[in-house]
């Protein structure tokens, strides 16, 4: 298949495969769109099964961070990198400045930062090589907390929408995934009186969590499934399709986890269900928002009232989505355009 066929490309600006063979770094760096001539976007490290796979994470990713920076009110556009490997065993300082001096080569076109697999600490290796770094831990660091409290700012706005209030003492919610996001969230909910169903494959993680908030623990089979009134996923990708639609219980869904809608006609199928799906690149926001502290000079005031703003623009996006009968995907995605329009 060509690149220009590809069902998720979208006239992205710029698609690089990178190879070291010294350091073993493949990696596939990505501009969707550049804005002000700068995209940002975090690297993921994570053992894809395929390039294939890979270039179609990287296309749907750069995607959604340009759609993340311009409902964030950042004038910056969307990129990401994806690296192909295990982390705990291929990510060393060699690869990680190789990758480095790539990013250098965009000559600061792309902004990089921590994302699934990587971390702040992985961004002072990459500093090493290449200016064009966020999330240092001098800087936005670890950027778990702001995207957890992004994610339940969002929740209030999804709640209150579909419910007619915004308590979580008086709902159940399902939290798929309870790493550092969802973990996060999980605790964010238990101190507002949440009722918290959890799953994960890392039974570590669901038994501090589960012992801190009272969760129920169900397998990770089952979350998805759950009786509850919101479902949260916060793993990985891809998790609302066709054969998962039609088993959830809750009446909304709304989650720190990435592109969680496998393909766009999936937005539809909720839609056809009556369930409420708040776009994840709306409510995960927090993250790219504490990333950028470094290249947007924010201080922990306006970093505040840009956590606190994702309940006004969930809400917006909610609304538009209910009065055009169309689903929330397509209402956040109409409005990030716009946004970008009005800036260019």
């Amino acid at each position: 298949m060509l690149l220009f066929d590809h069902p998720e490309y979208d006239d992205h600006e710029q698609v690089c495969f990178h190879r070291d063979p010294g350091s073993g770094l493949t990696a596939l760096l990505v501009i969707h769109r550049s804005v002000a001539s700068r995209a940002g976007g975090g690297i993921r490290f994570y053992p894809y099964g395929s390039t294939a796979q890979a270039l179609t994470d990287a296309l749907r990713l750069s995607r959604a961070m340009t759609y993340k920076f311009a409902l964030a009110n950042f004038r910056m556009g969307g990129g990401k990198t994806v690296v192909i490997g295990d982390p705990a065993v291929d990510k060393t300082p060699a690869l990680l400045h190789a990758l480095g001096e790539r990013v250098e080569g965009h000559a600061g076109r792309y902004i990089c930062g921590p994302d699934v697999g990587t971390n702040s600490d992985d961004m002072v290796h990459i500093r090493e090589r290449t200016r064009h770094v966020a999330g240092l831990p001098s800087g936005g660091g670890n950027t778990s907390a702001p995207t957890s409290q992004g994610v339940f700012n969002g929740l209030r706005a999804v709640i209150e929408h579909v419910f007619g209030h915004d308590d979580p003492s008086r709902l159940s919610f399902a939290v798929q995934g309870v790493g550092a996001v969802g973990g996060g969230l999980c605790d964010l909910l238990h101190e507002a009186g949440a009722r918290l169903v959890i799953a994960d494959v890392n039974q570590q993680a669901v038994s501090a969590v589960a012992e801190r908030t009272g969760a129920v623990v169900v397998s990770p089979e089952e979350i998805l499934s759950s009786d509850v009134d919101v479902l949260c996923p916060c793993a990985l990708g891809g998790v609302l399709d066709h054969s998962t639609i039609p088993e959830i219980r809750a009446q909304a869904v709304c989650g720190g986890a990435n592109n969680q809608l496998a393909s766009t006609e999936d937005g539809e199928r909720l839609l056809e269900r009556g369930i409420t799906f708040a776009p994840d690149y709306v409510v995960n926001a927090g993250g790219v928002i504490a990333g950028t502290v470094e290249i947007a000079d924010l201080d922990s005031r306006e970093l505040d009232r840009r956590l606190a703003g994702i309940y006004d623009t969930t809400r917006a996006v909610l609304e538009r989505a209910r009065r055009d009968a169309r689903p929330t995907e397509a209402a956040a995605q109409a409005m990030a355009e716009e946004k970008l329009a009005s800036s260019s």
